[in-house]
């Protein structure tokens, strides 16, 4: 289990409000537990008295401070998720209550069906190759999806936050407002502010080959998949919290890709084929290279594993790019 200051801490009798809230005060809560996974929400998953199992996820204590790009993530999570169970027909939990009033508890809260099966991070180390490339192709699909659906502009969904009509305007603000983080955290990175502003303003031409903004999920790695062990089909997405519109591009699936590859064949379209992709792809490796190292001086994480693989991944795709 991640230990993380933006974890709210949720008592039983505070769980018992929340699940008569959710489900009425005939219900009753016959346990919850914290689940293993997630960085920066408190996730728990909720057993009723009548056999119902379900997820509660609590944003970060307000008095905690969050990276700029997280401010309200927990709004994003919900409104993407009840947009993909309009639109699609991808395999996302419902979302069975939401509440923002905080008068249950500290911060805003959400419950949501369990997804069935187990995670990806899990079964992957016992699949044979096929198996994995399998379930990978599912994954393409399921982002190909996702992506087809066109946003009113890029940047964050968050409604407070700014919506600009060029991708390059917008993901030049990721990065300037993640730079800002750093400044304000007193972060070490191996270039100063105006070096990374520098590296995006070169590439903004190849950012505004990007003109339709996508819902981009960006986070969809291996623990945020569900898997039916037997039949290897996908039958979870979770952790929408992040979601941006953006380049398709970005999604962490295509993390370390400049060419094709095989979930980029089953993506359905040649994404590397475009002009200048490789080069934003360098920039959304970046990015996230970025993200991993100053959020680790927010966390006060107890180990500095995080901070061990980010910032090796930094220095390497700096190099790339100034190779390139």
């Amino acid at each position: 289990m991640v230990d993380s200051i933006t974890k709210t801490a949720v008592s039983r009798s505070e769980a018992e409000l929340v699940v008569a809230a959710a489900f009425g005060r005939t219900a009753s809560l016959e346990s919850m537990a914290e689940c293993d996974e997630g960085w920066f929400n408190a996730v728990h998953l909720v057993a009723l008295a009548d056999g119902t199992e379900c997820v509660l996820k609590v944003a970060p204590p307000p008095q905690v401070r969050v990276l700029r790009y997280e401010h309200d993530l927990i709004t994003t999570e919900v409104d993407t998720l009840r947009l993909l169970r309009e639109r699609t027909d991808l395999p996302v939990p419902a979302v069975l209550a939401w509440d923002d009033s905080c008068h249950l508890l500290p911060s805003p809260w959400f419950v949501m069906e369990r997804c069935p099966g187990v995670l990806l991070s899990t079964l992957r180390p016992t699949l044979s190759t096929g198996d994995q490339q399998r379930i990978d192709a599912q994954l393409a699909g399921h982002l190909a999806t996702m992506n087809a659906i066109v946003a009113p502009s890029f940047g964050r969904p968050d409604p407070t936050a700014p919506h600009d009509p060029t991708w390059g305007t917008a993901f030049a603000r990721l990065v300037e407002d993640l730079l800002a983080d750093a400044t304000d955290a007193s972060v070490d990175l191996p270039l100063p502010p105006d070096g990374f502003a520098e590296i995006v303003a070169h590439s903004q031409p190849q950012l505004d080959q990007v003109t339709s903004p996508r819902v981009v999920h960006w986070d969809l790695w291996d623990t945020n998949v569900f898997v039916d062990p037997d039949s290897h089909e996908v039958v979870g997405l979770i952790d929408f919290e992040r979601v941006l519109w953006a380049d398709p591009l970005m999604e962490a699936q295509f993390v370390g890709k400049r060419t094709n590859h095989p979930i980029v064949d089953a993506y359905g379209e040649p994404l590397f084929d475009h002009p200048g992709a490789a080069e934003r792809r360098r920039l959304y490796d970046l990015y996230l290279s970025l993200v991993m190292t100053i959020e680790c001086a927010c966390r006060n994480y107890p180990t500095d594993d995080i901070e061990s693989l980010a910032r090796p991944m930094l220095d390497a795709v700096i190099a790339e790019i100034t190779a390139a």
